[in-house]
């Protein structure tokens, strides 16, 4: 199993990813298992339910992850620990979640701890999860940076102004109107620049964009996109 993977939007800006399935996924024990729990509007504009992901191989490859994590938790922590100590990924940066959340604190702690014991790699994460971020995570280390996503079930919670955050525009000019800094051409910005707003504009996936609109997904609520 290939552990990190660069598609060739991250492997321009020398970023690698972690992916499990997006939004929800049947188990082989026929459980419907939710690997977003707090998605909103998101779940019905999720380019990772589109394109290149629903290719067979790439789900498997998914699949496989996440009932790695689930099922032999330690195993799996120790297995990215020795990895990422190799110097491939030294100054790099590791994109948690290209598709998929943080769908459980036991899980989200561990990737705190994969985090803190590989202080030469820099690990970021767009997610939903934002009560478990600023209420439930401890000791979060300083080569992580979480960035709050609008789209989802906690948007109330997302303080616009002080967070680092992140919404997706209809068009990039409505994106700097709004004073945001685009991710689109390298996605480290997400949480190395100064301006905590953080833009992205519409996935070019035709669906997906009459569904949005002229809407930023912070425009949504919860229940307007099925």
């Amino acid at each position: 199993m290939q552990i990190f993977t660069q598609n060739r939007y991250l492997r321009k800006s020398g970023i690698y990813s972690w992916n499990i399935p997006a939004h929800f996924v049947k188990l082989p024990s026929g459980e419907k298992f939710y690997t977003c729990p707090n998605a909103g509007v998101c779940g019905g504009l999720c380019y990772a339910k589109a394109g290149a992901y629903q290719f067979s191989n790439v789900k498997k490859a998914h699949m496989d992850k996440l009932l790695w994590a689930l099922e032999d938790p330690d195993h799996w922590q120790m297995t990215l620990i020795n990895e990422l100590k190799k110097t491939k990924y030294k100054n790099k940066f590791i994109r948690i979640h290209d598709a998929g959340d943080f769908f459980d604190i036991d899980y989200a702690q561990r990737w705190m701890t994969i985090a803190d014991v590989t202080p030469n790699t820099t690990f970021y994460a767009y997610t939903k999860e934002v009560d478990m971020f600023k209420n439930q995570i401890k000791n979060n280390p300083s080569n992580f940076t979480a960035i709050y996503s609008f789209g989802g079930k906690q948007d109330h919670l997302i303080d616009r102004e002080h967070d680092r955050h992140s919404d997706v525009f209809p068009s990039m000019e409505d994106l700097l109107d709004h004073g945001y800094v685009c991710a689109q051409d390298d996605d480290r910005i997400a949480c190395m620049s100064p301006n905590n707003k953080i833009g992205l504009v519409a996935n070019n996936i035709p669906h997906l964009i009459k569904k949005q609109g002229n809407r930023k997904f912070s425009d949504f609520s919860k229940s307007q996109v099925k």
